[in-house]
């Protein structure tokens, strides 16, 4: 399994959290080990012995500093940097895969998200399809979170210079492989690059597997109610203070009677008592009376 993660620039949120997005917390643990766990029920449901997670970082972005170590389960977590800065999709996973045999099969996801629907259960799905190349898509236009695809495919990708995935490499094995398409009705994962996103993507664990795209469709949903909160450890929320579908990272502090709406409170914010914060990525100090 080939986990994906990097990006031409990097997002607001990873510059202010000054950490690896997959390092961020959910409800439990983290997103790299929300991706691990799925990993390891693909492992159990498909009976693969040494199945390996792989995360593939690129030169621009920062790499995670926990490496979950499930070595005990029978699989193993390797992270590891990409070699040349501008290769595009394509060729990084040509790369990566040099060594495995052309009729191994790889899933390959996006590191940053969260997923709605148990992973082994979309691999089940294309693996049923028998393809070269097996993607997911939703009917509402959400972004590719999933493919499943022979390694044989990957070896018309050039080995050196740029090589798109979906621009170049597709467009060409659709003529000499056999390429499938699974639909699901909804999203099927959740994007976790930007403050809404990563919220929505906590939010999403806490409600549980198959919310799908219902967390910002029920009409009937009160914005009131708090979903969750989280004070990672290293971080001092006093008393009286309200997380409401927010996170306090370590390294920030919440003084008394503050309230923090949906917002994400990185190392070095400072939130005066009594302070309001809404729908804001904070480092600074934040005064009462006044929102970041």
């Amino acid at each position: 399994m080939l986990v994906l993660y990097g990006s031409v620039r990097s997002t607001p949120l990873a510059r202010r959290a000054d950490r690896c997005l997959l390092d961020l917390p959910l409800n439990q643990g983290t997103i790299l080990t929300h991706q691990l766990e799925n990993a390891k029920s693909c492992a159990r449901r498909f009976g693969l012995e040494g199945f390996e997670m792989r995360v593939l970082v690129d030169t621009e972005s920062t790499a995670p500093v926990s490496l979950p170590d499930a070595r005990h389960e029978g699989m193993s977590c390797v992270i590891q940097q990409d070699a040349s800065p501008i290769r595009g999709v394509a060729g990084v996973l040509s790369d990566a895969t040099q060594e495995m045999d052309e009729n191994d099969y790889i899933i390959v996801t996006s590191g940053a998200q969260v997923y709605l629907e148990r992973l082994d259960d979309l691999v089940h799905a294309m693996a049923k399809q028998r393809a070269d190349v097996t993607l997911v898509s939703s009917r509402d236009g959400s972004p590719v979170g999933v493919w499943l695809m022979r390694v044989g495919v990957l070896r018309s990708v050039k080995p050196v210079g740029y090589v798109d995935l979906k621009e170049q490499s597709l467009e060409s094995w659709r003529h000499d492989h056999v390429v499938r398409v699974v639909e699901r009705s909804r999203a099927y994962v959740q994007p976790a690059r930007s403050r809404s996103e990563y919220l929505d993507a906590v939010r999403s664990r806490v409600m549980g597997y198959g919310v799908g795209a219902t967390i910002d469709e029920d009409p009937y949903r009160e914005d009131w109610e708090s979903t969750f909160s989280i004070a990672e450890p290293g971080s001092e929320v006093a008393s009286g203070a309200i997380l409401h579908d927010s996170i306090a990272l370590a390294g920030s502090v919440v003084g008394k009677d503050a309230v923090v709406v949906r917002s994400v409170l990185c190392p070095g914010a400072n939130i005066a008592p009594g302070a309001r914060v809404i729908e804001q990525v904070v480092q600074g100090r934040v005064k009462r009376g006044r929102s970041s």
